[in-house]
């Protein structure tokens, strides 16, 4: 059995406060976690992991407050820029987001090109152009998320299904599996009807833009809804649709790192006036199952205000925000962690020190 310990700690961040993206008010006043103590230590057992989360015990003076009110709110909207967006998960190894904003930049320079050849375990292979199947064009907003590592961004994205292509093969009796190829060879085996069930994306614009690459083939993504980054292939040439002795199995998110949240308050500037209102901020998803609560605590993870999120959505990341005061002056720490739908609470939280004069 594989154990995992780490001492818990992590600020990060632009300021999103005042963003004006249209947050919706669930808790005016939210509901304090009943089981306080069982917040000191956690244990999560996923699969064969066991995994131990412990506070870290913090120097110094801090104030520490218990049940701390406020009003929330949050929304499943916004998106990464561009710019950022292949940048955001460096560690995605050979996949769509394995190289650098600069190397991105520079492909997409080319010409757009949307074919797409289709092949394997079919009567006739042939290629299709996805730019002439206007009537199948589906927008979405979609999120995509490293299976380890804390980052993650969010795209509005345009394209095909790939079930509509897969419709057009004359498909052979037990084909189990499909494997998109990027240009450089990449290319992950997914089990066909999981591809089917998430409703696949062949994607050529990605929040406005369309997609243009020099690399030769074309310029299609292939992006998966609740499906870790390492299927998210570029530049597609080849679709190959397969019968194997048995499905591949789907990666998932390595257990340490479902259900991420991050504050994204600026660290430089958390000095903030007594008495007067401070927004926090931040983002949490899990790749899989529905954010249920983002939880907050003021006193080291002895109590926990818990803030319901309900009718978000599993593709989505949920943007966040928790507005309070504090009356007296002080330094303190805000630590939050998130809650999914299947029961699953934050293995790492996320934490900002601040002071209040």
């Amino acid at each position: 059995m594989n154990t995992s310990r780490k001492i818990l700690s992590g600020v990060a961040g632009t300021v999103l406060i005042a963003s004006g993206v249209g947050f919706a008010a669930t808790s005016v006043q939210p509901a304090t976690a009943a089981n306080a103590s069982a917040s000191a230590d956690a244990v999560h057992e996923i699969g064969d992991y066991r995994i131990e989360s412990r506070w870290a015990e913090e120097g110094g003076a801090l104030s520490r407050l218990a049940n701390v009110q406020g009003s929330f709110s949050f929304n499943q909207q916004g998106v990464t820029p561009n710019d950022e967006l292949f940048n955001v998960f460096g560690t995605a190894i050979l996949s769509m987001c394995s190289k650098p904003a600069l190397d991105i930049e520079a492909e997409q320079v080319g010409e757009a090109n949307y074919y797409v050849n289709v092949g394997g375990s079919i009567e006739k292979s042939f290629t299709v152009n996805l730019a002439e199947m206007d009537a199948d064009e589906k927008e979405t907003l979609m999120g995509c998320s490293c299976a380890t590592g804390s980052p993650f961004g969010q795209a509005r994205v345009v394209g095909v299904e790939l079930s509509k292509v897969v419709g057009m093969a004359d498909l052979e009796e037990g084909v189990n599996t499909l494997t998109a190829y990027g240009s450089d060879g990449y290319g992950e085996p997914l089990p066909l009807q999981y591809v089917l069930d998430k409703h696949a994306l062949l994607v050529y614009r990605v929040n406005g833009e369309e997609l243009k690459s020099t690399a030769e083939g074309s310029s299609v993504q292939l992006w998966m809804p609740e499906t870790v980054a390492r299927y998210f292939t570029r530049n597609i040439t080849q679709i190959e649709l397969t019968c194997e002795e048995e499905a591949p199995e789907v990666g998932s998110v390595d257990p340490m790192y479902r259900n991420k949240i991050e504050i994204k308050n600026d660290a430089s500037s958390c000095e903030f006036e007594k008495g007067k209102e401070i927004t926090f901020e931040g983002v949490a998803d899990d790749c899989g199952s529905a954010i249920e609560a983002v939880e907050f605590s003021f006193d080291g993870g002895q109590t926990w205000t818990v803030c319901d999120t309900e009718g978000v959505t599993a593709d989505k990341w949920v943007n966040w925000q928790f507005t309070t005061t504090f009356a007296d002056a002080g330094d303190y720490e805000m630590i939050a962690r998130a809650r999914t739908a299947d029961g699953v609470v934050s293995p790492l939280v996320s934490s900002l020190s601040f002071s209040v004069v």
